[in-house]
């Protein structure tokens, strides 16, 4: 590991490069890496699975990790990952990613940690001439993740616009300049969304139930509608 950041209050990114020098695969935008970090002890295999949080074609692999009170490798990832230390990764690995030669316009929808792959994925649509459209769904700025990146993309590319919402904010965040709306994602402000669009989202489970559900009430083609659960995968459609 070559760097580790705090974000915010529970999420921290780390950076990897490859041991011997050598350059590592590209991923495509919203995929993830599997991570084997435990090197002694009972739970020296445990393996986790967590999204590339940076920009295809970078000379380095980021995760950013929400550390849970009862998430065994979570915790010792911001624990006693430190740099210069050597974790085990694999290549690049899920289907969740961005479709290519698609110029309508793009919605990226996250809630929480579930901005990780959002991120990748808006490094990868700013560079095109397409109109993007970031919204972000926080408590307040104490877990808001991104937000000096985001500035900086949206500055550099015209095209990029973006939404934040802070749930439950505190008296020191600004609305109109921390954050544009107070409360949830909500089906009013969803349906002002470009119904031509292509939607990417994911989050807590109840919140992409919320998105989903509005989305087709919306009449949004499956085709345009692709969203990834972190944990065991369902199909929103049943649930």
């Amino acid at each position: 590991m070559v760097k580790r950041e705090a974000e915010n209050d529970l999420i921290t990114s780390f950076y990897f490069k490859r041991e011997d020098g050598t350059e590592l695969k590209e991923h495509k935008a919203g995929q993830f890496i599997s991570i084997m970090p435990i090197k002694e002890g009972e739970h020296k295999s445990e393996v986790r699975q967590y999204s590339l949080s940076m920009k295809p074609g970078a000379n380095f692999y980021r995760i950013s990790v929400k550390r849970e009170e009862k998430g065994l490798v979570s915790r010792y990832i911001h624990e006693n990952l430190n740099v210069g230390d050597v974790v085990d990764l694999t290549n690049p690995l899920g289907e969740f990613v961005l479709k290519e030669g698609n110029d309508k316009p793009l919605v990226l929808l996250s809630g929480g940690i579930g901005v990780t792959p959002m991120m990748s994925m808006l490094y990868k649509a700013a560079d095109s001439n397409r109109k993007v459209i970031f919204a972000q769904a926080v408590l307040n700025s104490t877990a808001h993740t991104f937000k000096k990146e985001l500035e900086e993309i949206k500055e550099a590319n015209s095209n990029v616009e973006s939404a934040i919402f802070y749930q439950t904010p505190l008296e020191s965040d600004v609305l109109g300049e921390d954050y544009q709306y107070e409360g949830f994602m909500s089906k009013e402000w969803l349906e002002t969304l470009p119904r031509d669009g292509e939607f990417y989202f994911c989050g807590p489970l109840g919140f992409m139930k919320h998105i989903y559900n509005t989305l087709k009430g919306m009449g949004i083609s499956d085709e345009n509608i692709n969203y990834e659960m972190f944990g065991p995968s369902a199909d929103l459609a049943n649930m």
